[in-house]
């Protein structure tokens, strides 16, 4: 599974469903090739399916992930500018992720995005069969009738050949449907039943720091986004408050990563400015605040907060929380804002500006 955004839940999705079948290797988060290989290693028992996300930082990268998987099945999710500093273009993303389907053998499968032109037109590199998912009336598996206005969870109607189930999940927003519809036709794309894949997705919940849900102890919901935060996945994100139903909406901000060259200082004022058009709070943390200052005036000062530390912010938050009001947590995950959702629940000894830990920190022993 590779694209720029989607493949570790379409993974998490695609293996929940295979693993409800038969025994089923995941690997997801780590997705370099380094990585792979060491996973490889691992599988000492026998599996059914071997399945794992693939990523790319440098030119080449596909091409020695595909030599060590050598995959029957290859799905991409999107296109994105996630790799702007290394490949610049869209047009040389799909380039590089695109050597996944040129590696299928003639009897594998291609399941490709028909929503992202980048995606479908990688039909062209491979003699592989090529099995298509999206809202277009075009797609072999296609989503219909999508809901998801929170508190609401997302709901959507899925139809493969003259079949059609309607799935219930616990996921925020309507984002994650390219990914369920894409795990979903990988599932399809080696003999799962569509009826089984319904089975296995209702009440599905998200993967951690990518759109999960939590609630503190004053009832407060937090729709935590914080792993990565590339700038043009971020819009999209933080207008998925604009529909959502609470009596008070906040949309925290932290760091940004892969501006995609420009002012950096104009791309976070569009986010906090898009921010004050779907929520009633828009708070800044850290270095970025600087950039947004200038926008702190009488008609914004009760809805615009700044903030250098994480501490100070995640005091503030959580004094200020009411019960089912909803908070957006949107940043790299440097940043570590989940620390926002967790204080007060348990007294954080680390409060520190960039982390790179693995663990969640509410596992983490640093924390206190």
């Amino acid at each position: 599974v590779t694209g720029s955004c989607g493949k570790t839940s379409t993974t998490h999705f695609l293996g929940k469903i295979l693993n409800d079948c038969a025994p089923c290797f995941v690997g997801i988060h780590q997705n370099c090739w380094r990585s792979i290989s060491t996973n490889l290693f691992k599988v000492k028992s026998p599996y059914d399916y071997f399945l794992h996300e693939t990523g790319i930082f440098n030119a080449g990268d596909m091409t020695k992930m595909v030599s060590l998987l050598r995959p029957n099945v290859g799905i991409v999710t999107t296109i994105g500018r996630d790799h702007y500093t290394n490949f610049r273009t869209l047009d040389a993303t799909a380039a590089e992720k695109g050597k996944l389907i040129q590696s299928l053998p003639g009897f594998g499968i291609a399941v490709l995005n028909t929503d992202d032109p980048h995606v479908i037109a990688m039909q062209q590199l491979t003699d592989a069969k090529v099995l298509t998912y999206g809202l277009s009336k075009e797609a072999d598996v296609q989503a219909s009738d999508i809901r998801s206005f929170w508190p609401e969870r997302l709901s959507l109607s899925i139809t493969w050949r003259e079949e059609t189930v309607r799935i219930h999940t616990q996921l925020f927003g309507d984002l994650l449907t390219t990914s369920l519809l894409a795990a979903i036709a990988g599932a399809l794309a080696v003999g799962v039943s569509l009826e089984q894949c319904k089975k296995s997705l209702d009440g599905i919940r998200p993967v951690h720091n990518r759109l999960s849900i939590h609630q503190n102890s004053r009832g407060a919901w937090f729709i935590n986004d914080t792993y990565k935060a590339s700038y043009w996945s971020v819009a999209p994100i933080i207008s998925l408050m604009k529909e959502a139903r609470a009596p008070r909406k906040t949309v925290v901000m932290g760091s940004f990563s892969d501006l995609g060259g420009g002012s950096a200082s104009n791309k976070y004022r569009a986010m906090a400015k898009l921010g004050l058009t779907v929520a009633d709070r828009v708070v800044l943390v850290g270095r970025s605040s600087q950039y947004i200052t200038k926008l702190v005036t009488p008609q914004t000062q009760d809805r615009l907060f700044l903030f250098d530390s994480i501490k100070s912010a995640a005091q503030f938050i959580y004094e200020e929380s009411i019960e089912n009001e909803l908070v957006m947590l949107k940043a790299s995950s440097l940043c570590r804002l989940e620390r926002l959702i967790w204080n007060g629940e348990k007294e954080f000894a680390c409060w520190k500006e960039a982390c790179d830990e693995k663990n969640c920190c509410s596992e983490c022993e640093q924390g206190g």
